[in-house]
């Protein structure tokens, strides 16, 4: 959650005022990190309310978490391309698309077996753990990007 904090306060500072594509990054991330919470919460419990439980945290954070990377990605290549005094690598943007075209092709490749009915329990763990993995993949190239930018923020409540 506070990955997507920071990312939102980030593109607020470089474009200099809060944007609506900052807010939307930030809300779906937020979303994704609530959904993962919940999956998280409810595995290894059995029943019929937690095994929806599960399937609902997995299916949102595994839509929205991917959804926000996109977007973020997006703000990226429009940084590099309007902000030249900006320097995002390039090699690291493509690094990050590359993850999510993998991610979209594991995705395609997953609703296929589903309507196919080709699905199997361990087909569908080697699934969600190599989307797993993409996705934090995906994080560390903010690493990479992030380096050279060092800011801190604080969260204030305001006075009524």
């Amino acid at each position: 959650m506070l990955f997507w904090l920071y990312s939102k306060n980030w593109l607020e500072r470089l474009h200099g005022n809060t944007t609506n594509i900052a807010r939307i990054i930030f809300g779906l991330g937020l979303a994704g990190s609530i959904a993962l919470l919940i999956y998280i919460d409810f595995l290894g419990t059995t029943g019929e309310i937690n095994y929806f439980m599960l399937s609902i945290g997995a299916m949102l954070y595994f839509t929205l978490t991917p959804l926000a990377q996109s977007l973020m990605l997006y703000q990226h290549y429009k940084i590099l391309r309007n902000m030249p005094e900006v320097s995002i690598k390039p090699k690291v943007l493509q690094y990050q698309l590359l993850i999510l075209i993998l991610m979209l092709m594991i995705g395609v490749i997953s609703i296929f077996l589903v309507v196919t009915d080709n699905i199997t329990y361990v087909i569908g763990n080697i699934v969600e753990w190599n989307f797993s993995l993409l996705v934090n993949l995906y994080f560390a190239g903010m690493i990479l990007i992030w380096e050279n930018y060092r800011f801190a923020f604080t969260i204030s409540a305001s006075k009524n």
